[in-house]
């Protein structure tokens, strides 16, 4: 809720608009209301204005809706958590649902939005500093890494995301080609996967992927809907860094500093011409820093995550999570539909059709109708790239060199063909689908002296 207070006496100190959106994290909408409040009472001083006149000026039309419902005691859910290093929320949500109050439950995604926000106004540190498996700290390296492809010359500038466990230092980092939204949660499902279980909670750096502002100037930023389902999916709690408050983030921070000297910096001569290449090596390099170097009291983060804090971590989902994005594209002459710059066979016949997509971090399914159709590795990185398999290539294209493969292991490998010569080839090589039309009988001597001695 905005500082309606704050707001109060920067507009009647004088304050521009944008002067009192960026000093009291406001929206203007909110600094609006308050000059038609002072225009109107004529107001000249925030002195003699109440608390209670406030509340009635500037109603939290959230505030109704809430009464309806039975508020958790947080306090006392911090409490635990900080007493209990096995208290979660999932139990804690569990006891607030099983008392026998009158008033509405909130659900746990609501459950764990109400706790992100009491954090807000608590030390965040201290529940995050010292806890193990409480937390994971997620947020990508500023530096990058080029990756070369070796045929066309061009350079993907990949970015590193990063994952730590602040109470063993324990560390994650791989290579995206972009930081949209599929790669950021790809990124996640991969850490869950690398530390072998789920933090409490996890805490990212606000990029636009995984948090947005309600309104604009808002200072609260509200999780996203699809980060929110990957958080629903593995029962944990998105608490994002707060702005301006550099010990939140302090662990992530020191994280991407060592990646950027011990990964980065080791890396950096070496030329990589696939993300997959770049990804073996870095994993090479996060191994030596969790693994082989030893800091201050002896111990390396591993030997301190496997003693201390694996055994705290919550259990990972029987089924794996999958960002799901459905696309309606219509098949080319080429008979190869277009998903996000890359191109993808069907079967020739459907050339011409609108199809269904189901797109996912590692899968591309074309669908007509509700029949599944073909299904593809997805590429990345450059641009342009096909994905053909043999079986959709018509007769009179199978001949030509480049088109078509033995079997679907061949894909990434005919993906890096210079993509410029196949279009020729294909489109030299069409043939129309339809016959060709018949002559005009009218003007055949021959069969029109046969038919007049048929007749006879």
């Amino acid at each position: 809720m905005a500082e309606y207070r704050k707001i109060l006496g920067l507009l009647l100190e004088g304050r521009s608009y944008r002067e009192v959106v960026e000093i009291a994290g406001c929206s203007h909408r909110d600094v609006a209301r308050v000059r038609q409040e002072v225009q109107e009472r004529g107001l000249t001083s925030a002195v003699a204005v109440r608390d209670s006149d406030l509340a009635d000026w500037f109603p939290d039309g959230r505030r109704k809706v809430s009464e309806e419902y039975d508020q958790p005691d947080l306090s006392r859910v911090l409490a635990s958590m900080k007493a209990n290093r096995h208290f979660t929320l999932l139990l804690a949500w569990r006891r607030y649902v099983d008392t026998k109050d009158a008033g509405k439950k909130y659900g746990y995604s609501q459950f764990c939005a109400l706790f992100t926000g009491y954090l807000r106004t608590h030390d965040l540190v201290a529940v995050l500093r010292h806890e193990p498996g409480r937390a994971m700290l997620v947020d990508w390296a500023g530096d990058t890494m080029d990756v070369i492809d070796t045929i066309t010359g061009e350079v993907v500038r990949a970015i590193l995301f990063v994952a730590v466990l602040p109470f063993s230092g324990l560390m994650f980092c791989r290579a995206y080609a972009d930081m949209k939204s599929p790669a950021w949660l790809d990124a996640h499902v991969q850490a869950f996967a690398f530390f072998g279980g789920v933090t409490q909670i996890v805490v990212p750096d606000n990029p636009t992927t995984s948090t947005h502002q309600t309104h604009k100037g808002d200072a609260e930023r509200v999780v996203n809907a699809r980060y929110q389902q990957l958080a629903d999916h593995y029962q944990t709690a998105i608490v994002p860094a707060r702005v301006k408050k550099p010990r939140d983030k302090a662990s992530a921070e020191n994280a991407v500093n060592v990646v950027n000297k011990r990964v980065i910096g080791y890396l950096d001569d070496d030329v990589f011409t696939t993300l997959n290449e770049l990804n073996t090596a870095i994993e090479e390099r996060v191994r030596e820093i969790n693994h082989d170097i030893r800091r201050a009291d002896d111990t390396t983060r591993w030997e301190r995550f496997d003693t201390e804090e694996r055994e705290m971590l919550g259990p990972l989902p029987d089924a794996g999570f999958e960002d799901v994005e459905w696309k309606e594209l219509k098949a080319g002459r080429n008979y190869h539909i277009t998903a996000d710059t890359q191109r993808y066979s069907v079967p020739f016949a459907l050339a011409g059709k609108l199809l269904r997509v189901r797109l996912t971090s590692s899968r591309v399914t074309v669908f007509d109708g509700h029949e599944s159709i073909c299904e593809h590795p997805r590429l990345t990185g450059r641009k342009g790239q096909y994905s053909t398999l043999p079986d959709h290539v018509p007769p009179q294209h199978r001949d030509i060199d480049g088109l078509g493969h033995v079997d679907v292991s061949t894909t990434e490998i005919y993906a890096r063909a210079d993509t410029e010569a196949k279009r020729v080839a294909i489109e030299s090589a069409y043939q129309p689908l339809t016959p060709e039309p018949l002559p005009d009988w009218t003007t055949d001597q021959d069969l029109l002296t046969w038919l007049d001695h048929a007749g006879q």
